[in-house]
C-alpha cells in the first residue's frame, strides 16, 4: 500500500493520474492515510517548485519512479543515468524534487513536535505546588529541604517548582505549623495576605484565614522577623513564646473605634497586639497549635473568633443576633465532642441561646 500511494500522489501531483487512480487515491485517504501523508501540504510545495509539464513517454518516468523508491526501500543512493535526451531527464528531475520535498516535510514534521513536546516538559517543570487541606481534615507535608508543615482544614500552601536552589519561599493562606530545618543562607519566609515572616530555622504557627478578622502567629521556638504588609517599613522581632495578632480591617496608620451601647465610650482596637502563647502543664503544644493534634483549644477568646474555629471544624455557619454575644469569652477545649456538645458546654459558662436549622446555627 506505501508503494502504491506514493506513486497516486506523484501522479496527482504531476497531473498525470487517471480518474479511477484519482478514485482510489481518495479511498486511500479516507481510510486514514491522511494522518501519515499530507497530500494538501505536499501539493502546495510542489506548486511552489515545480510547474507539471506535458510528458509523452509517461512509461520511461514511472519506471525511473519505481526504480527510486526501490532504492529508497533498500536504503541505496545511486546516481541517476545520464540522459539519453531532454524528455526522459525532465520526469525523473521532477521526481527527485518530488522526494526531496517529502523529506524536508518529514523532518520538519518531527522537529515541530519535539519543540512541543520540550516547551510542555519546560512548562511543567515550571509549575508552582500546591497544596490544599481537605475541609474537614489536617495535612501533614515535608518540603524539599525537610522543612515539616501541618496545614488546618481548607488551608492552602503553594512554593515554587525550584524551592532550595536559591530561596526558600512559601505562601500560605489558611492556618499551618512550620518546624523549619535550619539553614542560614537560605532564609525561610512565609507569605500570607496580611504579613511576611522571615526565618532561618525555628518552629512556629501561622493563622491566616480570610474571612477571619485578625491574623496572628506564634512562636514556640526559635526567633523570627515579621513585617505587617500594610505597614511593610515596620518589622517585628519575635522571640520564643511571643505571639502577635493583627487586625485585618483597619486602613494602615488608622485605629478602629468601637462605640459600645451601655456607655457611649469609644473603645480602640490596636493595629496589632503582642502578647505571649498559652501553654498548659499538660500540653506538648501552646493552645494555638494544639489543632495538629485534632483539639480545639482556645484561652479567653472571645465568641466571634471561636465561632470561626467551631464552623470550620465541624463544616456549620453561625450566625449572631446581636454583636454583644460576639464579645463573650471562653476558655476550654474540645476534642472528639460534636457541635451540639461543644455549644451545650459553651451555653453551661455563659448565658445565650442558640438554635440550629440544618448546618445553619443562630446564637441569640
Amino acid at each position: 500500500m506505501i508503494n502504491n500511494i506514493w506513486i497516486l500522489i506523484g501522479k496527482k501531483l504531476s497531473g498525470e493520474a487517471t480518474a479511477e487512480e484519482l478514485l482510489e487515491l481518495e479511498e486511500l485517504l479516507q481510510q486514514g492515510a491522511t494522518d501519515q501523508y499530507p497530500i494538501d501540504m505536499l501539493e502546495e510545495i510542489w506548486k511552489a517548485e515545480h510547474q507539471p509539464k506535458t510528458i509523452n513517454k509517461l512509461e520511461d518516468k514511472w519506471s525511473a519512479f519505481e526504480s527510486k523508491l526501490d532504492a529508497a526501500d533498500t536504503i541505496v543512493v545511486e546516481e541517476p543515468a545520464p540522459a539519453e535526451n531532454a524528455e526522459t531527464a525532465k520526469p525523473k528531475q521532477g521526481i527527485i524534487r518530488f522526494l526531496k520535498i517529502i523529506s524536508v516535510v518529514v523532518a520538519a514534521c518531527f522537529a515541530l513536535v519535539f519543540v512541543l513536546i520540550n516547551k510542555k516538559s519546560v512548562t511543567n517543570n515550571n509549575k508552582p505546588n500546591e497544596i490544599v487541606a481537605p475541609q474537614n481534615g489536617i495535612s501533614k507535608i515535608q518540603l524539599p529541604d525537610g522543612t515539616r508543615v501541618w496545614l488546618n482544614a481548607g488551608s492552602k500552601l503553594v512554593y515554587a517548582a525550584d524551592y532550595g536552589t536559591e530561596q526558600r519561599n512559601v505562601s500560605l493562606l489558611g492556618e499551618a505549623l512550620f518546624d523549619v530545618v535550619k539553614d542560614a543562607q537560605h532564609p525561610f519566609i512565609v507569605t500570607t495576605p496580611t504579613i511576611s515572616i522571615k526565618v532561618l530555622g525555628t518552629k512556629f504557627n501561622v493563622r491566616a484565614y480570610n474571612s477571619d478578622r485578625t491574623s496572628e502567629t506564634s512562636l514556640i521556638r526559635g526567633r523570627i522577623e515579621l513585617t505587617v504588609l500594610k505597614t511593610p517599613e515596620k518589622k517585628i522581632i519575635l522571640n520564643a513564646d511571643d505571639k502577635v495578632t493583627i487586625n485585618n480591617e483597619p486602613l494602615p496608620g488608622a485605629r478602629e473605634a468601637v462605640l459600645t451601647p451601655q456607655s457611649g465610650i469609644k473603645e480602640e482596637t490596636p493595629l496589632m497586639a503582642l502578647s505571649r502563647i498559652h501553654l498548659a502543664k499538660k500540653d506538648t503544644l501552646p493552645s494555638e497549635a494544639l489543632w495538629i493534634e485534632n483539639k480545639l483549644a482556645f484561652d479567653a477568646e472571645d465568641f466571634e473568633s471561636l465561632a470561626k474555629k467551631l464552623e470550620r471544624r465541624y463544616s456549620v455557619t453561625i450566625s449572631f443576633q446581636n454583636e454583644e454575644l460576639k464579645k463573650l469569652r471562653f476558655t476550654g477545649r474540645f476534642q472528639k465532642e460534636s457541635i451540639g456538645k461543644a455549644l451545650k458546654a459553651l451555653q453551661a459558662t455563659t448565658y445565650f441561646h442558640y438554635k440550629t436549622d440544618n448546618n445553619q446555627i443562630l446564637v441569640y
